[in-house]
């Protein structure tokens, strides 16, 4: 098997390992990052709603807290960094909800600490708002009677975590960072001067690593006795809606006792972390269950009673990593081993996605203080130039794409109005499977969830790779998406 040197190893390619890998990628360092999925951003990153502004929540996220001082450090990065990459970036605000004078306790909680600690850890953020009764249901009319107003939080903003987070790993790969994925780790030892990495490519060495590994962090530390944290794995629902019913809102809307709803940035809304919707749980058990799907639609119908069941089109569950309780729920490990030299883990908790951008800065400094010599990349360029999308375009500016390429011309997804040289695009970009060309532009992410569409995304997948239709997977390994042909089963009877 192949050998391969490095000076930097990260591990993951969720959120946290691409924005770190593109972060490192400003400084002429010779590194690589491995991701054991096929793609980028399909763990818990893929798992998370499309938040990536968590705002001025200054009640639940305290300056004590590590994560807190990432996610308000990250909250000025967030819009620049997706412009750059040319990735969907939205400002939509928030609306912290309240039934009486009784909950207005948590409201009023947030203003007073805004006002407290804005100046010295908020300085870019832009003021709460009390919304009374008719502002409330005037902005949203959708919303249920029984709420009588809100703090309004203008800050919150929203992306598309998966779109971003290839993005980030396509951009660290154009400046100079090894680019792996399909690379699972299988083990890890110490070596005189390096680390010694087993992968199922080959053998990679390194003097230092970077443990991103997002529901697998714990299992990666382990491997060198690095693992000085604990971490809970929370199991939470999410659930998507048809885009029929994406302008029940505005806004994000959100209460302590019923979770939240909100909008993503492709017109669908979402709905999940919810009281009852989460659970302590068995680490990578990502199956979903009646228990916590009922108990999700039911806190999303108290704020927004139009909400139907019908509507879902897809859910799914996923893993909040909480640090130890009595740190707080919403603490993170992000530093060096206390136990293993340039061993840095980087756990970012939630919310994860906002915090990354300033995880990944902290984590460069980590390793110059660890010894790592960082000079500039002369070279280094932030901007990645992003595939067009068809359905956005002006009718000029359709006529012009197909007209260089006729494929721009077929329509392969109706749903969500995806081309043949939207998909084709895709796979020059790196897509290797059905969600491969999913998270990247969209067929499958409609009503029908790829019923009539995945047929014909497989055969053009299977015809640019080279491959036999049979040969395609949904994910990777174990996902074949046609076993046989039907008449194969008749002939064999």
């Amino acid at each position: 098997m192949a050998a391969y040197e490095t000076e930097v190893l990260i591990i993951g390619g969720g959120i946290a390992g691409t924005t770190i890998a593109r972060e490192l990628s400003k400084y002429k360092t010779d590194a690589m990052l491995v991701e054991k999925e096929m793609d980028f951003g399909q763990g818990i990153t893929k798992s998370s709603s499309t938040i990536v502004n968590q705002g001025c929540n200054v009640v639940t996220f305290r300056p004590e807290y590590h994560n807190s001082r990432l996610v308000w450090a990250g909250m000025p990065l967030m819009e620049p960094l997706c412009k750059e990459l040319q990735v969907p970036y939205k400002k939509i605000g928030s609306l912290t909800l309240f039934k009486n004078r009784a909950g207005m306790r948590r409201p009023n909680k947030l203003l007073s600490r805004f006002d407290e600690w804005s100046k010295k850890y908020l300085p870019h953020a832009k003021p709460l708002q009390l919304i009374d009764n008719d502002t409330l249901h005037n902005w949203e009319p959708n919303i249920s009677k029984d709420f009588i107003g809100a703090v309004y939080d203008p800050n919150i903003a929203i992306t598309d975590p998966v779109r971003l987070t290839i993005a980030l790993a396509e951009n660290a790969g154009q400046n100079g960072i090894g680019i792996m994925p399909d690379t699972k780790v299988l083990g890890i030892a110490t070596g005189t001067e390096k680390f010694v990495v087993q992968t199922n490519k080959g053998t990679i060495k390194s003097r230092y690593i970077i443990n991103a590994a997002g529901e697998y962090v714990v299992k990666i530390a382990r491997e060198i006795n690095a693992d000085d944290f604990v971490l809970y794995p929370v199991k939470s629902y999410m659930a998507v809606l048809d885009k029929k019913v994406g302008n029940l809102l505005a806004h994000m809307v959100t209460s302590e006792e019923h979770g939240t709803v909100n909008p993503s940035v492709h017109g669908n809304l979402f709905f999940g972390i919810s009281p009852g919707s989460q659970r302590l749980g068995k680490i990578h058990d990502h199956a979903t269950d009646k228990i916590i799907a009922d108990a999700a639609l039911e806190h999303a119908r108290k704020l927004v009673p139009a909400i139907s069941k019908k509507d879902i089109i897809n859910s799914w569950v996923g893993f909040i990593m909480y640090r130890n309780f009595e740190m707080g729920w919403h603490e993170c490990s992000v530093g060096v081993s206390r136990w293993v030299p340039r061993f840095i883990n980087a756990s970012i908790g939630f919310p994860g996605i906002c915090a990354a951008p300033a995880a990944a800065q902290e984590v460069i400094d980590l390793l110059a203080q660890e010894g790592l010599q960082l000079a500039q990349n002369p070279d280094f360029n932030p901007n990645r130039k992003a595939a067009p999308i068809f359905h956005e375009l002006s009718d000029d500016e359709k006529r012009q794409l197909i007209a260089s390429d006729r494929r721009y011309g077929q329509i392969i997804c109706r749903c969500e109005t995806v081309t043949e040289g939207e998909i084709v695009e895709a796979i020059k970009n790196g897509a290797r499977s059905l969600d491969g060309v999913k998270f990247r532009c969209r067929p499958g992410m409609g009503r029908c969830q790829g019923g009539f569409c995945g047929p014909k995304v497989t055969r053009i997948l299977a015809r640019e790779l080279g491959i036999s239709p049979e040969e395609v997977t949904k994910k990777g390994d174990g996902s074949h998406y046609a076993l046989y042909k039907s008449k194969e089963l008749l002939e064999a009877e």
